[in-house]
């Protein structure tokens, strides 16, 4: 904590040291133009710097009063567009009196002119309602450099809200002496919280003295003594936060966090459960680096289903971050949940266009807006690259529809146009009902020709997430040849009808998130993604070790590891039967979050797996100086669909595998062959999608779980083992016999010895 109180202290000094600002010709006739503080004023850079809630961009000109290409909006058809918002927080801004103006409107389109209640831009405390579309100013004073600004909207009157076009204008000062007079009272209050026995308590003392002397010092600007106010606020926090008091009630704590975590390419979702009273504040917090806290990156905003779903907005694409679930007291004792490990995908690059051949010019711009809006949200949560929705008007379209590819019709009725209806539509046009791996695949969904269970396990996981049903086995993604929806859901996520649409944000993103997962379960969106989108699938630790076992008894299931056989070659052989496992055996897993893949790196000699092209085998390639791993180091891990479980008495560990696969001219995966002679083959093939293809499946255990692989190993034989590889009914008989290194002998050995049969079955026999 008081590693973190000294980097607040810091940050803020930097800020101090390197910003300094003229106090010349400020006034209501002569502006000084401030709106270079706001970061991306008018949403060119899509909603980059800004907290955004139900809005969505826009590239039409139906908005008389855009500023650029974008701008920010709601529509529904009829009724309130309810509550958005759009805020940033301004940081660093000059003392002074100012006045922010920004392009708005909250329009009944059934009645233009009317003023209609419930939207307003603000600055901190101050506000000015919004109607018509036009520019509107609020006046503030800023006497801290840090003002939040923003749009908001709460049970609009209008059906069609609107912003764009932030600008900021300081006309006028406040005087040192003012801002002297708000920081000393700050130090007053600063000073009766500071108790020299409390932990942090010189660092904290230290900034008191520090605005202290600045107070004192000639040289200290309006800015500066306002920047020291935000500082001296957030070492308090920080204070308070290291010495928390008993209070009374019950303790906060976070009883449970869900590690299933959906992310977009800037937002991610967190479960967590909360106790205690007397709160204050519950939340998640966030960093780039281990065991965040409350004084980094934090929300409270969240989603209420079945629970809370808290909302993280504002990250970076393709970055590895760490999340924390907490809650806070009113005595600031705060309870930290555990620290999970989440990955940002890349923005997704969908474009959409319309064909503006509508009726009505209204009509024209519901269309445009229901596809712009689905856009947004695909490519913010589903990381598709390179898919065009394109739009055409149906005049006798009854509802709408669309064909793989995305080439859509939306017809006549208003109802229809709107961006359930699209993001439905847009479902069919990435693969749902239209792609053989939904409606011709029966290791995919079961029961094709009616209304059969998905099967993979993304999909299912992510619906439980949304429902917070994860132990419920009623809750499952199904469908019939077309459609798709979940089974015991609360919601219809993929909008099966105008009538489901609930006109809310978690919707919509929650059925961006299905289509996603059923992407990484190998749906394939456009002909580019032969194999389903790869992403983050298994969650690792960089510094930890891990192994490999194919998931099929022919392959080494229950006792067999692959490993670096050489420098250049791998095999695989039974060491989890032997006293001692090496590091040959052992591999460090990376992730390219841009790309997508994953590598797998040898603890042994460091040498990384490699798919040469044109070559049979699986072999190793050295990374050497600034070189880093290519595309024939990378693997994408899609999960299996069926489980495995090893058994030793009441020992049991059920678990899964990945196929590890690519596409070198045509789909491509490991997998394992039989024994022979001294170690197992490893070879790449071409990619079995189905269920029996156990050889292409490997199971991927962590050094901390490797003990207990190994005595199962020890204690069973290696065909104790539920799977569902098919057994043979006759009883068969011994071809070859191996010791525990794999050396073929003629007869059994005192100790551990590997067993062939003429059935192809392994097993192991102790004598």
């Amino acid at each position: 904590m008081k590693k973190k109180f000294k980097s607040i202290v810091l940050v803020a000094a930097l800020f101090s040291a390197n910003c300094s600002y003229a106090q010349s010709g400020a006034s209501e006739d002569n502006p000084i133009d401030r709106t270079s503080y706001i970061t991306n004023p008018s949403f060119e850079n899509g909603t980059s710097g800004w907290t955004v809630s139900n809005l969505v961009s826009q590239s039409n000109t139906s908005f008389p009063k855009k500023e650029g290409t974008f701008y920010l909006e709601r529509w529904v058809s009829s009724g309130s567009a309810g509550n958005a918002s759009v805020k940033q927080m301004v940081k660093n801004l000059p003392v002074g009196v100012y006045k922010l103006t920004v392009s708005a409107q909250n329009i009944l389109q059934s009645n233009a002119t009317k003023q209609n209640a419930g939207v307003n831009i603000f600055a901190n405390s101050e506000t000015t309602e919004v109607y018509t579309a036009d520019d509107y100013i609020v006046e503030f004073k800023n006497t801290t450099g840090l003002v939040e600004i923003g749009y908001e909207s709460k049970s609009a009157g209008g059906n069609w809200i609107a912003v764009d076009n932030f600008r900021l204008y300081q006309v006028g000062y406040v005087e040192k002496a003012e801002v002297a007079t708000n920081l000393q009272a700050k130090i007053t209050v600063m000073e009766g919280f500071y108790d020299a026995e409390k932990k942090g308590s010189a660092d904290f003392l230290a900034e008191i003295n520090k605005a202290k002397g600045m107070i004192e010092d000639s040289e200290s600007s309006a800015d500066d003594l306002a920047k020291e106010i935000s500082t001296l606020d957030m070492a308090l926090f920080a204070f308070c936060i290291a010495n928390p008091e008993p209070g009374t009630g019950t303790a906060p704590k976070v009883t449970s966090t869900n590690h299933y975590i959906p992310t977009g390419s800037t937002e991610a979702l967190v479960r967590a459960t909360m106790t205690g009273s007397n709160i204050m504040e519950r939340g998640v917090c966030w960093s780039t680096e281990h065991n965040p806290t409350v004084l980094d990156d934090r929300t409270t905003e969240y989603h209420s289903q079945n629970g809370y779903i808290y909302h993280i907005r504002n990250l970076r694409p393709a970055t590895v971050y760490y999340i924390r679930p907490y809650i806070m007291n009113k005595t600031y004792m705060v309870a930290y949940g555990d620290e999970v490990k989440i990955v940002t995908h890349p923005k997704g690059t969908c474009v959409g266009t319309w064909d503006n051949k509508a009726p009505t010019e209204e009509a024209n711009i519901r269309c445009r807006t229901a596809i712009n809006q689905t856009i947004e949200y695909f490519n913010q949560w589903t990381g598709i690259r390179g898919f065009t929705l394109s739009g055409h008007y149906g005049a006798q379209t009854p509802t709408a529809d669309c064909s793989y590819g995305g080439w859509m019709r939306i017809g006549p009725n208003a109802g229809n146009q709107a961006i359930g209806t699209v993001i439905h539509e847009t479902g069919h046009g990435v693969g749902v009902g239209t792609h053989w791996r939904w409606n011709n695949c029966t290791d995919t969904r079961e029961d094709q020709g009616k209304y059969g269970k998905w099967l993979g396990r993304e999909a299912n996981d992510m619906l439980k997430f949304l429902e917070n049903k994860y132990n419920d086995e009623t809750c499952y993604m199904r469908g019939d040849a077309v459609h798709g929806w979940g089974n015991n859901a609360s919601y219809d996520w993929f909008v099966n009808g105008a009538d489901k649409d609930k006109h809310i944000e978690l919707q919509y993103l929650g059925g961006c998130c299905l289509l996603y997962a059923l992407f990484i379960d190998g749906l394939c969106p456009t002909t580019s993604y032969p194999n389903g989108l790869s992403g983050y699938t298994y969650n690792f630790d960089s510094e930890k070790k891990y192994y490999l076992m194919c998931k099929d008894a022919k392959g080494g299931l229950g006792s067999g590891l692959l490993y670096a056989r050489s420098t250049s070659a791998t095999g695989w052989n039974h060491y989890l039967t032997q006293e001692k496992i090496g590091d040959e055996a052992a591999w460090y897993i990376e992730y390219n979050p841009t790309a997508g893949y994953y590598m797998f790196k040898n603890a042994g000699n460091g040498r990384y797996l490699t798919h040469a092209s044109g070559s049979t085998n699986i072999g190793l390639k050295k990374i050497t100086g600034t070189k880093t791993p290519s595309s024939t180091e990378y693997f994408q891990l899609m999960p299996d669909r069926t489980d495995v479980t090893l058994k030793a008495g009441n020992n049991n560990i059920k678990t899964h595998g990945y196929w590890l696969t690519w596409y070198d001219s045509d789909n491509k995966s490991i997998e394992a062959g039989s024994m022979g002679g001294l170690f197992g083959t490893i070879k790449q093939s071409t990619f079995d999608f189905s269920d029996k293809a156990t050889t292409q499946q490997w199971i991927i255990i962590s050094e901390d779980e490797i003990e207990q692989y190994k005595q199962i190993a020890i204690a069973t034989g290696i065909k104790s083992i539920e799977h569902e590889v098919a057994k043979s009914e006759e009883k068969p008989q011994i071809i070859e016999i191996y010791n525990a290194a794999g050396m073929k002998i003629s007869a059994f050995e005192k100790g551990i010895n590997i067993v062939k049969y003429s059935n192809g079955e392994t097993k192991k026999i102790i004598k």
